[in-house]
């Protein structure tokens, strides 16, 4: 699926699941990191599909500074301050180590091994969560629902990695497929009808 179907399934999910949860302050700045963790699964994606690498940063750039604008200037929260405010430095440090450590091991065993395994999940989970604290969860949400929407795919992926078992998959939709933009449609029509429901 396309990173744009990813972002969409994991807004639609954060909608129904945790944004009725949350103050509509935690809620935006907690769709922003859903954006982020939706996408941060594929980060392990070599330059040669630079063409969808391109378009997932455009898009995912275009979310989050849509959301970051309707906090910022709409509800005048300041994101930045309300972000890991509790959290000493070294640890926000220790949190980018671990992000970027993650990273850099995904381009190392490959797509759909590291980064999309449950090992994977857990270390951006802790890098996240060092930084930005609670937020981590809604990271953690829609990096959960990337590798759930992926096992569709007609390739597998390595939820147990580095296990040699644990390759899931179960064909059902391709990226450039119609599934694709149906599950996105779907998904974005969703979340607009929850959050209007929620705030109205």
């Amino acid at each position: 699926m396309t990173g744009k179907t990813h972002a969409a399934v994991g807004l639609c999910g954060a909608a129904f699941l945790l944004v009725p949860k949350e103050s509509i302050q935690t809620s935006i700045i907690g769709l922003g990191f859903v954006v982020l963790g939706s996408y941060a699964t594929d980060a392990d994606m070599k330059m040669s599909k630079a063409g969808h690498l391109i378009s997932d940063i455009i898009s995912m750039s275009v979310l989050l500074v849509g959301l970051y604008l309707v906090a910022r200037y709409w509800m005048h929260y300041n994101v930045v301050n309300l972000i890991g405010k509790n959290m000493p430095g070294q640890l926000k440090f220790l949190g980018v180590a671990f992000i970027t450590g993650s990273i850099i091991l995904g381009r190392i065993t490959g797509h759909r091994k590291y980064m999309h395994s449950l090992i994977g999940l857990t270390t951006m989970y802790i890098g996240v969560w060092l930084i930005a604290e609670n937020f981590a969860i809604w990271f953690g949400f829609g990096y959960a629902l990337h590798m759930v929407m992926d096992l569709l795919n007609e390739k597998p992926e390595a939820l147990l990695y580095p296990l040699p078992v644990g390759n899931f998959c179960f064909s059902l939709v391709s990226s450039s497929g119609i599934g694709n933009n149906v599950i996105s449609v779907i998904a974005y029509t969703g979340f607009v009808y929850k959050i209007i429901s929620i705030y109205t």
